[in-house]
């Protein structure tokens, strides 16, 4: 199985949030951006805690990529079941090619109307770039940036080249092929 990790460099590169943080304290950030939630053609939340919080204020995302975990904890999110759930194994600081072909697959499904929450066994944290590098442009992916709030990309071609140039520094790892 081929997959993608992160290396040193890049790790610290992505302590940088990758579109604009939304702080304040919880619900603060989303009331902020509720309404460009709403309208976005495709919205994308990555981690537990992020897809809770909008599912709270009513907004049903495209695409939810969670993993049961927040700040090394084991957590349970609230969440809705009338959705595809797809599941997928993702080990720490990796993007495994069975998340790009989940994520691939779910912007086809959401295309078509359906939502897609899809659950990693494993760790999200990455999620967010090959969420941007598949999601349409004028999409947003929203994911959790701890203890100073949110994160928006609104997926631009200039984000899209930018999240390629990112894989394209990871380390390339081939399993068992």
């Amino acid at each position: 199985m081929m997959r993608f990790v992160l290396t040193p460099e890049l790790r610290a590169a992505l302590k940088e949030p990758m579109g604009e943080i939304i702080r304040g304290e919880i619900p603060e950030p989303y009331l902020k951006i509720m309404d460009e939630l709403k309208r976005a053609p495709f919205l994308v939340t990555v981690g537990d805690v992020v897809t809770e919080n909008v599912l709270r204020l009513g907004i049903k995302p495209s695409m939810a990529i969670y993993d049961h975990r927040t700040k090394r904890r084991d957590y349970t999110p609230n969440i809705e079941t009338d959705a595809v759930l797809m599941t997928v194994q993702n080990p720490p600081g990796t993007i495994t090619k069975a998340l790009l072909n989940a994520i691939r697959k779910g912007f086809g499904l959401a295309g078509r109307g359906r939502r897609v929450y899809l659950s990693v066994s494993g760790e999200e944290d990455l999620a967010a770039i090959p969420a941007v590098l598949y999601a349409p442009v004028g999409s947003v992916v929203l994911y959790g940036q701890p203890d100073e709030g949110v994160v928006l990309i609104r997926v631009t071609p200039e984000c899209k080249l930018r999240c390629g140039k990112l894989m394209s520094k990871m380390e390339v790892v081939h399993d068992g092929d």
